[in-house]
């Protein structure tokens, strides 16, 4: 079996946003959508992750997110979101991760364990749109703020 089979999953559409406490208050305010998640912590967040079943919606502040991917991948017109799915284990992000980079997809940055909880990677579809394959390091991964079954 490929390990490309286990991207099937849909965990999120993550919105970049250049305003975190701007986009974070228009979606709570506007959409009455309840935060479950901020991180790196809910003093200094710049990650958002809304309640939703099934797939959930996500803030990323672009400053943020350009600590981890190059900005020249997130810049310009059009793009501001990312499509990430998770995989049950670390190693997988890695097996995917090659498997991927052998079918000739851009991987715009290796696999890489963050020290807000996760191991990743990052790639672009034939149109540039970024993708993430992301794996908790434990649990359902740090800063939420209720604990769920997911």
């Amino acid at each position: 079996m490929s390990k490309l089979e286990m991207l099937t999953k849909l965990n999120d559409i993550c919105l970049f946003v250049k305003d975190f406490e701007g986009a974070l208050k228009f979606y709570t305010e506007k959409f009455g959508f309840k935060v479950k998640r901020l991180q790196p912590d809910s003093e200094h967040a710049n990650y958002a992750e809304f309640e939703f079943h099934g797939t959930a919606v996500t803030l990323w502040e672009k400053k943020g997110l350009c600590e981890v991917v190059d900005h020249k991948y997130i810049d310009g017109d059009g793009h501001h979101f990312m499509i990430a799915v998770k995989v049950p284990k670390l190693q997988d992000v890695d097996d995917i991760a090659e498997e991927l980079i052998t079918n000739g997809v851009n991987c715009i940055k290796e696999p890489t364990t963050y020290g807000f909880g996760s191991r990743a990677a990052y790639f672009q579809d034939f149109e540039g749109n970024v993708w993430e394959v992301f794996a908790w390091e434990e649990g359902n991964g740090p800063g939420l703020l209720e604990e769920t079954s997911d």
